[in-house]
């Protein structure tokens, strides 16, 4: 008795999205608005991916490849605060982001700079940033506030009121461009 031929097994396509998505899982991104190039207005950002080793830097390709694809994003932008007698604090504002490409937070971070720095005296604020996280299933799991906040003093405070009065200016000009 001869046997029934079978089809060739029908594969699924390959989904260049998924696999990234899946790869980029559990990855953090996070710059403060002092923390810049000497002699330009880039700044530096660090880039760290969860491995069974802990949290592992990524290299600045592969950080660049994060923010282009499209992933779900827990997004902080967060004010380091310090009153000048020891007392530190972090004031926050959290948005999430699904299926989003994290190049495309820039807008979205002009209005939660200005909520968290309307929520703080400015004389308090020591420097301004954002951390952004991805998540796969439940986007609470991630605490980022208090990701490599720095230490607070007097020189970082002065250097980010030098950073925000160029932000300021910067945003005027593009405001009265539009």
């Amino acid at each position: 008795m001869a046997r029934k031929q079978q089809s060739p097994r029908q594969r699924k396509a390959h989904c260049g999205q998924k696999r990234a998505q899946r790869f980029f899982g559990r990855t953090r991104i996070w710059t403060w608005e002092t923390d810049r190039e000497i002699g330009s207005d880039a700044q530096n950002a660090v880039a760290v991916t969860r491995t069974i080793k802990g949290w592992e830097p990524l290299e600045p390709k592969v950080a660049n490849a994060v923010t282009r694809h499209r992933n779900s994003w827990i997004v902080c932008v967060r004010a380091l605060c310090w009153d000048g007698a020891g007392t530190e604090w972090v004031e926050e504002e959290v948005r999430i982001m699904e299926n989003q490409r994290l190049s495309e937070f820039n807008d979205l971070y002009h209005d939660l700079r200005a909520r968290v720095l309307q929520a703080q005296r400015y004389d308090q604020v020591v420097d301004v940033g954002w951390i952004a996280g991805t998540w796969l299933k439940d986007p609470k799991d991630e605490e980022l506030t208090l990701v490599d906040l720095g230490a607070s003093s007097k020189a970082r405070q002065l250097l980010w009121r030098q950073v925000d009065e160029d932000y300021q200016e910067e945003r005027r000009r593009a405001l009265a461009a539009a």
